[in-house]
């Protein structure tokens, strides 16, 4: 995670995947974040009670907010791109971009998905109460993190991200991995190194466990073409890829 980004939950609420769409498909239909954020607010009249920015329709309009509207500006190049591509790809892609942006926009949520991934890749399923034992280690024993946990899972699961077990708190991955085009691949990974926050190794970037839905296809030479990767041989011999200084967000 990137260690100049504050460590602050953010992502509370369980959100659905009909919310993440509305937002980035007005966006990419050409409205404002402005008149984004009206219409979703209107959108959430009567699924989530409350008019003030405290209710739990105003809190998920925040998190909704600064994954796709409130966003720095270092990202908003990487924002655009995704936004040119969202009305052109199938919906496991669509998925694949709401992920670029969540990942660029919460350090929590890149954590929780890189220790479900690897438990996933270790066990083949996970339970809740592994992960948030993984998270606490990680997040100190925080009032909010019970629950943080529960809702990015629940996110996940209600995306087609993730399945539940037989049991309750049990989850299993999916029985196929959510193809992603090339494209789509180099502006998820580009998101990922947001999140982190430092250079990466292309084996362990692509490879990454908080990518786990998604089967990659990734040519090398596509993230050499992206203006703001810079990509690099390592003394080993092995590629890293990095964010240029200039498109790198630190807030």
């Amino acid at each position: 995670m990137n260690p100049d980004r504050p460590r602050k939950i953010g992502f509370d609420r369980k959100l659905d995947r009909d919310w993440l769409d509305a937002t980035a498909g007005r966006l990419a239909s050409g409205a404002t974040p402005q008149q984004t954020r009206t219409a979703v607010y209107r959108l959430l009249e009567g699924v989530l009670s409350g008019d003030t920015s405290h209710s739990a329709r105003g809190k998920t309009l925040t998190v909704l907010s600064a994954i796709w509207l409130n966003i720095p500006g270092a990202i908003e190049p990487l924002r655009g791109e995704v936004l040119a591509r969202f009305n052109e790809v199938t919906p496991d892609e669509r998925l694949a971009l709401h992920w670029t942006m969540i990942l660029a926009a919460y350090p929590f949520f890149l954590d929780v998905a890189a220790q479900t991934g690897k438990l996933l890749s270790l066990n083949g399923d996970c339970t809740f109460a592994q992960i948030h034992r993984r998270m606490m280690d990680r997040w100190g024993e925080r009032s909010t993190l019970t629950r943080a946990v529960q809702r990015v899972l629940r996110s996940m699961v209600g995306w087609g991200a993730l399945q539940e077990g037989a049991s309750a708190g049990d989850y299993q991955p999916l029985p196929q991995r959510l193809p992603v085009a090339e494209a789509t691949t180099a502006l998820l990974l580009e998101g990922l190194l947001q999140a982190e926050g430092h250079g990466l190794a292309l084996d362990s970037l692509t490879g990454h466990p908080a990518l786990f839905p998604f089967d990659l296809h990734l040519n090398p030479l596509a993230l050499r073409r992206q203006s703001r990767l810079r990509v690099h041989r390592q003394g080993d011999q092995r590629d890293s890829v990095e964010i240029s200084a200039r498109y790198f967000s630190t807030s």
